[in-house]
């Protein structure tokens, strides 16, 4: 049987890159290297990717643009897989936006907006893509991708293809299954007039720049709001907006964001969500629940 690497390599309608470090891979800009990775441009690569990691027992990471995960110094010893090509294109279809899983939502709100469909405008500035947003039912400012999402398709770790139009909305859980790939989505949405989506965008736009680390290396909100408060105002009262250790520092302008100043590697950023997480619990007995994916750190 040839090894994983020979395997991999021969996937076609994917790119096999090596030892490619975490730091490229995430807005938060830290991590040690992921062993194999891949980008695929073709549902059929992906299925032929799955049957390599399945054979070799190989850990699998799916991932969009890297902006809710903290992956360790250590890297990670699997394939680490994100969904390119035909996998991230996007069209409009009435009143419905059909976006393949890799498609930023960027480019889903510009999408949707040019064709005068309205529903997506919270999405605009949060850095993730569509498929990544289903696995954490994403949302700003009381908009939620739940609200919108009329069905998805996904992918088994067998290879099987599924539908989906039911979803439980959770607050940042995911809207499918666990060991599910998304493949696609297709979202119900409003006709509105082009000046008053671009007014929303706009709005929208200026509020995160105001409240949020604009500009920074984050990976976004790191701890889920608790019922009746937010984890942002906790942080807060206990003093610790500007706390640092090493390279990472909580945000002055928004405490449950951290900053990567340009320095921090994976080990201080841990460090200090430890930090904020047991002063929170000192002061108000509330257990903070992590937003961010850990990669690597063992205890996933």
């Amino acid at each position: 049987m040839p090894g994983p690497l020979e395997s991999l390599s021969k996937v076609k309608d994917a790119r096999l890159e090596l030892d490619v470090p975490f730091s490229r891979l995430t807005t938060w800009k830290a991590g040690g290297p992921a062993r194999f990775m891949l980008r695929a441009s073709t549902q059929r690569a992906v299925v032929q990717i799955l049957y390599i990691t399945c054979e070799h027992e190989l850990p699998l990471l799916i991932i969009g643009n890297g902006s809710n995960i903290l992956a360790s110094d250590g890297g990670f010893e699997g394939v680490v897989l994100r969904l390119e090509g035909e996998l991230s294109h996007a069209r409009t279809v009435k009143d419905r936006l059909e976006s393949g899983s890799g498609v930023s939502l960027g480019t889903a709100v510009t999408k949707a907006a040019r064709a005068s469909l309205s529903g997506l405008e919270f999405a605009i500035g949060i850095p993730g893509t569509v498929g990544g947003a289903l696995m954490m039912n994403a949302g700003a400012f009381s908009g939620t991708v739940a609200g919108v999402l009329e069905s998805a398709r996904t992918l088994t770790l067998d290879g099987e293809m599924r539908e989906h139009d039911r979803f439980e909305a959770v607050y940042r859980e995911p809207l499918l299954p666990a060991g599910e790939i998304v493949m696609s989505a297709a979202f119900r949405l409003l006709v509105a007039s082009g000046s008053e989506i671009s007014r929303r965008v706009k709005a929208t736009r200026l509020e995160r720049r105001a409240k949020q680390p604009w500009g920074e290396a984050t990976a976004g909100s790191v701890f889920k709001n608790p019922e009746g408060d937010t984890a942002g105002r906790l942080i807060d009262s206990c003093g610790l907006k500007g706390r640092e250790v090493g390279g990472a520092r909580v945000s002055e302008l928004h405490a449950n964001f951290i900053i990567n100043t340009g320095r921090a590697s994976a080990s201080d950023i841990r460090a200090l969500i430890d930090i904020v997480a047991e002063e929170v619990m000192a002061r108000f007995d509330v257990a903070l629940e992590l937003e961010v994916k850990l990669v690597g750190f063992g205890e996933e």
